[in-house]
């Protein structure tokens, strides 16, 4: 996106997030055919503490599966006994909370993070224009909106952001209900693409339970 030089090939989604080999069982390899985009070696370089941001802010999600769980217990432990520096961000502030799920409805005793909204803006900005990059080919240089299903709302008006997440996601539900999965490791990250006259919406999943919507509008 800079139009430098590319010198080095960035893993989209960041590598770190699926699991190595060791952590695994026997025969099992959940890093086939990664997708990769060109970069130059400024920009691959600065962001891996943003990548380990996002790795640390999924590992806490409850929607992850066993894969998500797996990878937390084995590499993330091992990141944070070496660097405790991101999660000492992260768990500094912390908060025990209640709240209803807006999916499943069910109560859940939770501990509720305050996200860095910004950094998270940009690490999502970079992650949707790399994979937009990746399927299509081709750069996108306008605005994405973007809704991250997997982040709850648990306070100022939590009730009312939440239930108009669930309206998000029932409608996305709908959307891609029978679109065809990208993706050679699913367990980890696959995506979906839906294309209309003015716009392209992709649906990316993370250990399969953490979902983010991405929607590209052509300006008119």
């Amino acid at each position: 996106m800079c139009d430098a030089l590319a010198t080095s090939g960035e893993h989209v989604p960041p590598k770190c997030l699926f699991p190595e080999r060791k952590d695994l069982p026997y025969g099992i390899d959940l890093r086939k055919n990664l997708l990769k985009v060109p970069s130059c070696d400024a920009h691959n370089s600065q962001k891996s503490h943003d990548d380990e941001y996002f790795l640390y802010i999924l590992g806490g999600s409850f929607q992850i599966n066993e894969v998500g769980r797996n990878l937390y217990r084995t590499k993330v432990r091992r990141s944070i006994r070496r660097n405790s520096s991101v999660l000492g961000k992260i768990a500094s502030t912390a908060t025990p909370v209640s709240f209803k799920d807006p999916i499943s409805e069910n109560v859940v005793n939770s501990v509720a993070h305050e996200l860095d909204a910004n950094r998270f803006d940009n690490m999502i900005d970079r992650l949707s224009r790399a994979i937009y990059f990746c399927h299509f080919k081709e750069k996108w240089t306008y605005s994405i909106q973007y809704q991250a299903e997997f982040l709850f709302a648990t306070v100022n008006q939590s009730d009312k952001a939440n239930s108009r997440l669930k309206e998000i996601t029932k409608q996305a539900d709908e959307w891609f209900s029978a679109v065809s999965y990208y993706g050679e490791n699913p367990e980890v990250f696959k995506y979906q693409i839906l294309e209309a006259d003015n716009s392209r919406k992709m649906r990316l999943y993370f250990y399969e339970g953490c979902k983010l919507l991405l929607i590209f509008n052509n300006p008119l």
